[in-house]
């Protein structure tokens, strides 16, 4: 008599260990992102891109020489034409003294509020337009990785900050990734602000977060649909931000 043999049935997808999620979340973002979802952790991420930020914002403050940089500012700025001499070198002995400082703060402190803002905006998006379905855990987890084009920039900008002497360096353009890089010196406020937010790495980021919450949403959400979310919602925060530049 013949016997059949039946095949066993294949048992659950492995998860992807956190090296694989922090490299994979670059290179092949849509299955990464499922399995976070699956499995929300946020941990290495969010200290991997703290971490870097404190070290740019560290590097920034010893590397920068602050008083030549607020001095090129105070000249640009034509309120600063009504200042007495006095107060002028007063404000910039004081923005000399705690800039390093705030620089220092901020790479850690503004890297971590960033992470959480941008979760907080996108994971009520895609909630309330979607019906995603999403819990915060796994928005903040799906975040988190997103910005990991953040921590290669910071890699860079540790490279290149490493590699410069002290007032050899720009603040506002250490590292060459926007269109504010290529511009003169003297360009229009809002012109500055805008060519600061078309930046490679924060580009990156975002069509990262949008890949993201379109593969971990259990409701099918087209791509397109998903970077037009997150494109969008960005692009009100630029013309505010440029609005409020040229006033």
């Amino acid at each position: 008599m013949a016997t059949t043999t039946s095949m066993p049935e294949p048992g659950p997808q492995a998860s992807i260990g956190t090296i694989g999620r922090l490299t994979g979340a670059l290179f092949s973002p849509k299955r990464t992102f499922a399995d976070i979802a699956a499995k929300p952790s946020w941990v290495a991420p969010f200290i991997l891109c703290c971490a870097l930020g404190l070290v740019v914002g560290f590097l920034l403050g010893q590397k920068t020489d602050w008083r030549a940089f607020f001095e090129r500012q105070m000249n640009q700025n034509p309120r600063a034409e009504q200042m007495a001499q006095d107060q002028k070198d007063r404000m910039l002995e004081a923005q000399t003294t705690w800039a390093p400082r705030i620089s220092f703060a901020f790479g850690l402190v503004g890297t971590a509020l960033t992470i959480l803002v941008v979760a907080l905006i996108y994971w009520g998006a895609f909630n309330l337009f979607f019906g995603a379905g999403l819990n915060f855990s796994q928005g903040f987890s799906i975040t988190s990785f997103a910005f990991m084009p953040v921590a290669v920039s910071s890699v860079l900008a540790v490279i290149t900050l490493s590699l410069k002497s002290r007032g050899d360096v720009d603040p506002e353009h250490f590292l060459v990734s926007n269109v504010a890089a290529f511009l003169a010196d003297d360009a229009p406020k809002w012109l500055s602000t805008l060519g600061q937010s078309l930046d490679l790495f924060w580009i990156w980021c975002l069509a990262l977060v949008a890949i993201g919450f379109a593969a971990a949403s259990p409701k099918k959400i087209k791509t397109g649909s998903a970077l037009g979310t997150v494109f969008g919602i960005w692009l009100i925060w630029v013309l505010a931000r440029v609005g409020w530049a040229a006033l």
